[in-house]
């Protein structure tokens, strides 16, 4: 007699990095906080692109499993047909908001975490990075900083840069 297979339900976790987009930014509110500062306003989505090819990878994962016999994939999405990717939540972490590069115009610090223009004020952290990636940026991040103190500590040293 043959074996009857038993049924298992595995859940899948689709992990995406979302690519750089000019229209997601942190801008300075009308709206003022307790000191008068004005507050932060985070203006993000997801790229349409990002969002199709979400899809396509969805589809094709899930086609592949029912070709091969292995399973099949059911697909969560929102009432409008789309991936439920609405906004960053769990390991996305918002980043690119003091883009590194070399130019001023592309970017707004330096290699060295330098804000291009202001001789001594830096940045080390995930805002620097150009993308999100997929992964925990903590890593990167403290990579980030201690590069940036050794490049401190060489200036203070020379005499380069004051407090």
């Amino acid at each position: 007699m043959p074996k009857l297979r038993s049924r298992v339900l595995l859940e899948v976790w689709q992990s995406i990095e979302p690519s750089p987009h000019p229209d997601n930014r942190v801008t300075l509110s009308q709206q003022r906080d307790m000191f008068g500062c004005p507050k932060l306003e985070v203006h993000w989505h997801w790229p349409e692109e990002d969002i199709q090819q979400t899809l396509r990878a969805q589809t094709q994962i899930a086609d592949e499993l029912e070709r091969s016999v292995l399973g099949k994939l059911q697909l969560v999405h929102d009432p409008d047909g789309r991936p439920n990717i609405v906004r960053p939540v769990g390991s996305h972490h918002l980043m690119g908001t003091t883009r590194m590069h070399d130019d001023p115009k592309l970017g707004v610090v330096d290699a060295n975490c330098r804000v291009h223009g202001i001789h001594n004020l830096f940045v080390a952290g995930s805002s620097t990075f150009p993308a999100g990636g997929y992964a925990n940026p903590t890593l990167t991040i403290v990579a980030m900083a201690l590069r940036l103190g050794d490049v401190l500590k060489q200036e203070f040293t020379a005499g380069a840069l004051s407090a």
